[in-house]
């Protein structure tokens, strides 16, 4: 299955399944982390906006270890397991780049370690809204957590 979010700087695909025959390099990273039913997010320092945990994959670095860093960083969380949820093709900014969306059950829950960038972390059993400022990838980030959200509930029926 394939979903196409709308953003306010370009769009995105998301690729549910088997990887796509066409994906590129893996740039960046999201962690879609639950807990009890709940995903965990991360508030943005400079804007105040709620998000789903990611970043750039850097020299050296698998995407699992990508995730796994960002995750710790930006949550303080550690993972019991991880799967892919989806892989993501991304058209904004007037670029061509390709993302992939790791789900898993939190192990432990911490503290986020880079608070420059993140200000606290905070599991949600609804999404949450930033009204004021959706953020660039608001769209995205409510994609994920109801693809995230469905996969929990499908685990449990």
């Amino acid at each position: 299955m394939v979903q196409k979010i709308e953003e306010q700087d370009g769009y995105m695909l998301l690729h549910f399944g088997e990887p796509p025959a066409d994906v590129g390099q893996i740039e960046f990273v999201n962690c879609i982390a639950y807990q009890r039913n709940r995903i965990l997010f991360c508030k943005w320092r400079d804007n105040d906006i709620w998000v789903i945990p990611g970043g750039r994959v850097e020299s050296g670095e698998t995407i699992e270890e990508t995730a796994h860093r960002e995750l710790l960083e930006e949550t303080g969380a550690t993972l019991k397991n991880m799967e892919v949820l989806c892989y993501i093709h991304c058209f904004m900014y007037d670029l061509e780049y390709w993302g992939i969306a790791y789900f898993g059950e939190i192990k432990e829950l911490g503290n986020p370690l880079d608070l420059n960038e993140v200000s606290e972390a905070k599991l949600f059993s609804e999404f949450p809204e930033n009204l004021s400022n959706p953020g660039p990838f608001g769209n995205q980030g409510k994609a994920l957590y109801l693809a995230a959200k469905r996969k929990l509930s499908e685990a449990d029926a």
